[in-house]
């Protein structure tokens, strides 16, 4: 989730998604970042963020990174083990070769179990998706089934994706359909406010 020797960048996501978590809002958003250096700061602000609002936090990983996963969100400052020893943070490796309309109904008993125990929502993120088209384009069909059986369920979800390296239009373009079907897209660029861009409704 990071690159070897790289400091965790520290992104405060508080302040820009006061309105977006304003009452029960419970979004499904995404996330733009630079590099895989930026994703340990950016979810442990998210994962903060939860904890500061009673959510119970829950971490997909790729097989085989859940350890490396772990490592980076308690490098860029989120406690990990006293988290998981409350019972309040969980890391999960994804299987992969699940079909995209089958991967997302399986959880729904997470967030029931969460919310059983007091919790007031499941905050969840996961791997971050690269900037090829290809990966892009796949991972664009899961979140699609992702918001449709989450819309509405007292889920906060964060997909992250990499557009370092893309040119700005491609950028653009990207953004452009992740708010098709993300409540907000955050965009985090070096030296510049985190904006925020609400969902694109159809015209």
């Amino acid at each position: 989730m990071t690159s070897p020797g790289a400091p965790p960048k520290p992104i405060d996501l508080e302040r820009p998604l006061a309105g977006t978590l304003d009452g029960a809002a419970c979004p499904h958003m995404s996330i733009l970042l630079e590099s895989v250096g930026d994703v340990p700061g950016a979810l442990a602000s998210f994962y903060g963020l939860g904890l500061r609002r009673n959510g119970w936090l829950f971490h997909r990983a790729l097989p085989g990174q859940a350890d490396s996963d772990r490592h980076a969100l308690e490098e860029a400052g989120l406690d990990v083990p006293t988290l998981e020893r409350e019972g309040r943070f969980e890391i999960c490796e994804l299987p992969v070769g699940e079909a995209p309309e089958n991967w997302a109904q399986p959880w729904v008993p997470t967030v029931d179990r969460a919310l059983e125990r007091g919790f007031d929502a499941v905050w969840w993120s996961r791997f971050p998706i690269g900037p090829e088209q290809r990966v892009f384009e796949l991972a664009y069909v899961y979140d699609r089934y992702w918001e449709a059986c989450f819309h509405g369920r007292r889920a906060i979800s964060l997909c992250v994706y990499i557009v370092g390296g893309l040119p700005e239009p491609e950028r653009e373009a990207r953004a452009g359909e992740l708010r098709q079907i993300h409540d907000a897209t955050l965009v985090v660029e070096h030296d510049r406010p985190v904006s925020v861009l609400p969902r694109r409704t159809a015209a």
